[in-house]
């Protein structure tokens, strides 16, 4: 697979810096979404440490006026798990999918990059895309709900 044709998000204005020196890059797919039509949501989580198999991603469409509480992983309804589609690690021959790679080979630290994809239907107007992050690791990764993504749907 040519890099070109990575999901990985690499260059993005939605980006959050988590603990556990893990970042979060978001894109939609169109951009802006398009009202009444799938779009695809997009996240990678990056790592600079390794994989970080312990965490679970959701969206849902929120209101920028009443967004969920930071804590809140619980109460909300209408979240939409997503999926996995690309693990990307970094070794001596560079970027590569992690199924290619023998995980007894990894040094100490390897880089990581987790893709994960869900998809939404959105009305036309204002709206937030809702993220919430359930992390099986808590010491390394507080479970939490981002709620500045903001985005016109046209």
């Amino acid at each position: 697979m040519k890099s070109s044709d990575r999901k990985v998000i690499r260059d993005s204005e939605n980006t959050w810096q988590l603990e556990g020196e893990s970042d979060l890059s978001a894109i939609t797919l169109p951009d802006p979404p398009v009202a009444g039509k799938t779009t695809t949501v997009r996240l990678t989580h990056s790592n600079s440490y390794g994989p970080f198999d312990d965490v679970e991603f959701f969206v849902r469409i929120g209101d920028p006026d009443e967004p969920t509480d930071e804590f809140d992983v619980e109460s909300e309804d209408g979240w939409v798990r997503t999926n996995l589609v690309e693990e990307l690690v970094h070794v001596e021959d560079g970027e590569v999918l992690r199924s290619e790679v023998d995980e007894e080979s990894f040094e100490d630290e390897t880089p990581w990059d987790g893709t994960y994809e869900a998809e939404l239907v959105f009305p036309a107007g204002e709206h937030a895309i809702e993220i919430r992050i359930i992390s099986h690791h808590p010491e390394l990764l507080a479970s939490r709900v981002l709620t500045d993504w903001l985005v016109t749907v046209i």
